[in-house]
């Protein structure tokens, strides 16, 4: 991950199924942009649809969908908070 792509924290819950709508907020760095998807380690993939300040509106992707626009690869954010 570069310095200017900033983790997001996952959303609670088990995980949401393929399409489902999620919500994710950027904890630091660059926030990205609608219609980039978001890849992290564990393979999860996600669209973004809207933007608001730092809270981003996506979409869980299935594996197998296309890839389209821009792919950032992201990380969860720990829950704990440091002082």
């Amino acid at each position: 991950m570069n310095s200017n792509q900033a983790p997001a924290r996952p959303p609670r819950g088990r995980g949401a199924p393929p399409w489902a709508q999620v919500k994710l907020r950027v904890c630091w760095g660059d926030v990205p942009e609608v219609g980039d998807e978001l890849r992290f380690k564990t393979g999860r993939r996600y669209q973004v649809i809207g933007v608001k300040g730092r809270g981003l509106q996506c979409l869980v992707l299935p594996p197998d969908a296309p890839v389209q626009g821009r792919v950032l690869e992201w990380e969860w954010a720990s829950r704990r908070r440091s002082s």
